[in-house]
């Protein structure tokens, strides 16, 4: 193969990896490869696209052979190391971060996966120190932004004034929730709690648009729904996991109130520390705008906190609220429409297909595939207020603009316009009926 010919393949394979046609583009450069497979910026883009595609040993195979012709090939360590974060290697990976930072010390990308290794196993000063490394040499890289953001949702450094991440995280931890025992939480309770956390947040993140909406109080229990998803996504089959899943939903129908459902969330006694999480809902597909959801494993558990929580509400809240025991997630009921069915009597609910458990076998063969998620020192998120929080709650507040809540007005008349709702809120704004109802039909 000439190089001429060798150039344009090259250049259809990057097109092909740009358009996410992994499958095209790894033939595209296995042509090139079976006729030289001595050059290492071609093995490393063969070694990207069989990452892409889960081909974890391969990938390791194809970056292994990069440093091998290439003893200061960069790209070749750093992409060696995302290959073992994916298997859950993160020891390994930080051997090979720490390599590309000797070759090239202000590099911030490497820094970036440094902490990010460093996070995986629970070296969690370590991982802020690199994430503020990354930010030295790159202010503007929205990675590191976004990572140390989540590392302080359940981890509090030894010094809090080590940047303005951490500084602005102990100030909001200081700051009280109200939330008190036997009195309602007033909208004023509300208003004046979310003034003094903008305060902090607005002197260095005023206009940082932050992509998340889901606040979570998290337990360390692993609840493995990308894997759920990718067994129902491909085969329409709900896993056997899934049948023993519950939620207590909660709808609420203003941004103020979904505040104050994250209050008793953040205060929320639960025996085994459920996870929960508040929510706006951005799917076209699921009814509702403002929610709460809370993760139970079996129905007995669901229904407990189901009446735990309805006294609460009724006693902080002081409106009618809206919650019931939920199966699973919707995606599952709508595809299945007897799943969602619950007879709290009778307990008579659908069964597992034992049909579907080659299905699932089929997605559980890849045992690489899940192995960073299954193998991640996993930490519970802290209680009280933390700068994800605020970040969040002002995209809340954005969504409650767009979706024409007016009690927006009262929290933030003037609140920064986040690409991420403005995005995610296009198609489902033509379901909310404005001034009427914040409910979906």
């Amino acid at each position: 193969m000439d190089n001429v010919v060798k150039n344009q393949k090259i250049k259809e394979a990057i097109e092909l990896i740009n358009k996410k046609s992994y499958k095209k583009a790894l033939e595209c450069l296995k042509i090139i490869i079976n006729e030289k497979n001595d050059n290492p910026k071609i093995l490393n883009l063969y070694g990207i696209v069989q990452l892409q595609l889960n081909q974890l040993t391969e990938a390791i195979n194809s970056f292994e052979r990069t440093i091998l012709l290439d003893k200061k090939f960069i790209q070749g360590y750093n992409n060696l190391g995302n290959v073992y974060v994916k298997s859950g290697k993160f020891q390994k990976a930080v051997e090979m971060y720490n390599k590309v930072l000797t070759l090239k010390p202000d590099y911030p990308a490497g820094f970036n996966n440094l902490a990010s290794a460093q996070s995986d196993l629970g070296e969690l000063e370590d991982s802020i120190k690199n994430y503020e490394n990354a930010l030295k040499h790159d202010p503007n890289y929205v990675s590191a932004k976004n990572n140390i953001i989540q590392v302080l949702t359940f981890y509090s450094p030894k010094n809090a004034s080590k940047n303005i991440f951490t500084k602005s995280n102990a100030e909001l931890q200081q700051i009280e929730i109200p939330y008190r025992e036997s009195n309602e939480i007033s909208d004023e309770d509300v208003i004046f709690f979310y003034k003094k956390c903008k305060e902090i947040v607005d002197r260095n993140f005023k206009d940082f648009d932050f992509h998340l909406s889901q606040i979570w109080r998290s337990n360390t229990i692993n609840l493995g729904c990308n894997r759920h998803f990718e067994i129902f996504n491909k085969f329409k089959v709900i896993p056997e996991y899934c049948f023993g899943c519950f939620k207590v939903q909660i709808e609420l129908e203003t941004i103020i109130d979904l505040i104050k459902l994250y209050f008793i969330f953040d205060k929320l006694n639960l025996k085994k520390n459920n996870s929960r999480k508040c929510m706006i809902e951005l799917r076209e597909i699921a009814t509702g705008t403002y929610k709460g959801l809370i993760y139970c494993s079996g129905i007995d558990e669901a229904n407990l906190i189901c009446e735990q929580l309805s006294r609460i509400l009724d006693e902080k809240i002081k409106r009618q609220i809206k919650v019931d025991v939920k199966r699973g997630c919707t995606e599952f009921g709508i595809e299945h429409p007897e799943y969602k069915i619950i007879d709290k009597d009778s307990k008579d609910f659908m069964i597992y297909n034992k049909d579907w458990k080659e299905k699932e076998n089929i997605i559980d063969s890849n045992t690489l595939k899940y192995a960073r998620e299954n193998s991640v020192n996993r930490k519970p998120t802290i209680n009280g207020v933390t700068l994800n929080d605020i970040l969040i709650i002002k995209n809340w507040i954005y969504y409650a603009k767009k979706i024409g809540d007016l009690d927006y007005k009262k929290l933030d008349e003037n609140i920064f316009a986040s690409s991420h709702i403005e995005n995610q809120t296009s198609k489902k704004l033509k379901y909310v009926k404005k001034g009427i109802s914040y409910n979906l039909s």
